[in-house]
């Protein structure tokens, strides 16, 4: 009966999550869809744009970690009170970030493109495309704090509801900005920018909206934001840091590989962003079951159920591993006709497919990687996936995507084998952290 009910708790706080993060995700997919019906240069720029805008939001919006395990544990605890106030505390610091990030994105944009790419068309586009979706940053930071407080309590639909607003919107603002419908001006990449942008302020809005409103399991009162709590702070701080750091490794590491691969020309790029672009809906299923076992191992722990805990971790990562080997399976079988989905530009429709064929390997341990990671952060152990990403960035995935392109300067398709590579040994690793048990202890 006791495992019956941890599968209905995975489950529960899972499946919403996985829709949220498919409509999150179709933020960027949509855009790169709908503009890739324009040329490759419009599709190089939209990617890379969005792509240095999620990295840098990313990585601020690890704070979101520590702020998870926090709420968990004293929900666990049975202290309301303490949740609340810690989650108030740590989307005051979002809002701010999330304010100077902005405001830098704008300024640097520019700059930004001038120093990465090659291309001219590419340049205008993506300046123009990344200095607009800067606002929507400032307001994307805050967005996934609230959501990570949501989570924290149990409440998983709050940003599920958030993001279906946000994404009707995204969608048809797509639709009408980029083609020019209902009297609107044809404004292409710049008309995706917009849209984005308003599509984050959207989402924001309601989640706060639902935080402030206490209707959804948790309750951030005014007054909670009026006073800087420097121990609190410091807290979320110290347990976010790491997450922090293991963000910008990920990240940084694919934005760096991204500014390596559009060296090998805008097609190849293309290509690459496609099957990017259609692979990113696959991560969804592991987001989903990682989140539920942060939240679920957090509050387990906070009751100080250790067996419960483990549990949690161990089915999530089963669930997340069908669900991802499944999506692999059909990568590998039918590539061309799911990337022919994102582009009508036969060349790099073609190499989308042979790169997402490769992809189609790692899914499995992709799984494996961020549910363990999620159970491991949910206990407070924030170090050990960052250390981990450290090692398979530095001495596996860089300096072999480095040989790809510059050295032996090989078709796209084998950076795509060097990732997977990475995800393996990064699984592998994961688990034996895992298994070591220091979790089970960890203090907060």
């Amino acid at each position: 009966m006791k495992d019956n009910k941890i599968t209905r708790q995975i489950l529960r706080l899972a499946w919403p999550v996985i829709m949220e993060m498919m409509l999150h995700t179709m933020v960027w997919t949509v855009d790169t869809a709908m503009v890739g019906r324009l040329n490759a240069g419009a599709i190089s720029s939209v990617t890379l744009g969005s792509q240095i805008m999620f990295t840098v939001g990313n990585i601020f919006a690890a704070l979101g970690i520590g702020v998870t395990a926090m709420v968990a544990r004293y929900i666990g605890a049975g202290e309301q009170d303490k949740a609340e106030y810690t989650g108030a505390q740590g989307l005051l610091i979002s809002i701010i970030i999330g304010t100077i990030i902005g405001i830098l994105g704008i300024l640097t944009a520019k700059h930004i493109f001038k120093g990465i790419v090659n291309d001219p068309q590419v340049v205008i586009l993506g300046s123009e495309y990344l200095r607009i979706v800067s606002v929507g940053l400032a307001f994307y930071i805050p967005l996934m704090l609230g959501n990570s407080i949501l989570r924290g309590a149990g409440n998983t639909v709050v940003p599920l509801v958030s993001a279906i607003i946000a994404n009707i919107f995204n969608i048809f603002g797509d639709y009408v900005l980029i083609f020019g419908k209902f009297g609107f001006p044809q404004m292409g990449v710049r008309g995706a920018a917009i849209a984005t942008s308003m599509a984050q302020i959207l989402g924001t809005t309601v989640t706060v909206y639902y935080l402030l409103r206490g209707k959804s399991g948790i309750k951030l009162r005014l007054n909670y934001f009026l006073k800087w709590d420097a121990n609190t702070i410091k807290s979320i701080v110290n347990l976010s840091l790491p997450a922090g750091l293991e963000m910008l490794m990920n990240e940084g590491s694919r934005l760096l590989s991204s500014f390596w691969i559009v060296q090998l020309g805008t097609l190849a790029y293309a290509g690459h962003s496609l099957a990017v672009a259609s692979e990113s809906v696959s991560f969804m299923p592991g987001q989903g079951f990682a989140i539920a076992a942060t939240t679920l191992v957090g509050q387990s722990l906070g009751r100080k159920n250790i067996k419960e805990a483990s549990e949690s971790a161990k089915k999530s990562a089963i669930f997340a591993s069908i669900l991802m080997g499944s999506i692999g399976l059909f990568f590998f079988n039918m590539p061309y006709a799911i990337i022919r989905l994102f582009s009508s530009d036969l060349d790099a429709v073609a190499i989308g497919a042979t790169c997402i064929k490769v992809g189609a390997l790692e899914q499995v341990p992709i799984a494996i990687t961020m549910v363990i990671s999620g159970a491991l952060k949910g206990a407070g152990d924030t170090r050990g996936p960052f250390k981990i990403s450290l090692i398979t960035n530095l001495l596996i995935r860089l300096p072999l995507i480095y040989l790809v392109v510059y050295v032996f300067r090989l078709h796209v398709a084998y950076v795509w084998g060097v990732t997977a590579l990475q995800f393996i040994m990064e699984a592998f690793l994961m688990v034996i952290r895992y298994r070591s048990g220091n979790w089970q202890t960890k203090e907060l």
